[in-house]
């Protein structure tokens, strides 16, 4: 399996580029802004080489969203809105269209959302649901956290998608 993961430097802001992990992933991999070793979560990824978890923090609760550069879609929109008094507005029906490919064929990409790590290539199962703010402002803010849902027993792994 060709799994990648891409981690937050604790060390600085910098995300480190996607290093290539093996299933079974290892007990630590090297930082290449600081240098420094990093311990991984290897218990968080299952048998079959999905995530239970983080593999860099090990934190239960993951999200899914898509791997395409959100500025390329912000380009492609304002393009369209610039265009759209001399095509007719055709050009902004071209830009949803060309959005839905994009949608449709850009693959997803699993996030932590305590350490933002991204995971690529991991088995499918057991699914994470995409970006739930309940859970973001639960962890960010704790029992003062406005909509704080209790943490589900083992994350959000195979969990539903959020109501919202």
């Amino acid at each position: 399996m060709s799994a990648r993961l891409a981690l937050r430097c604790p060390r600085g802001d910098e995300t480190s580029s996607t290093t290539p992990l093996a299933v079974p992933v290892p007990d630590a991999i090297r930082c290449e802004h600081c240098g420094d070793q990093h311990e991984l979560h290897p218990e968080r990824v299952n048998a079959a080489g999905g995530l239970e978890g983080c593999a860099a923090c090990g934190h239960p609760e993951l999200y899914t969203q898509k791997d395409f550069p959100r500025s390329v879609g912000i380009v492609i929109v304002v393009v369209a809105a610039v265009l759209a008094p001399f095509t007719y507005y055709i050009s902004l029906g071209v830009a949803a269209l060309i959005d839905a490919l994009l949608f449709h064929f850009a693959p997803n990409v699993v996030l932590c959302y305590v350490c933002r790590s991204e995971h690529r290539g991991f088995a499918a199962t057991p699914r994470h649901p995409r970006f739930d703010r309940e859970i973001e402002e639960r962890l960010k803010f704790g029992t003062r956290a406005v909509m704080g849902k209790p943490m589900r027993p083992g994350g959000t792994a195979g969990a539903p998608e959020p109501e919202h």
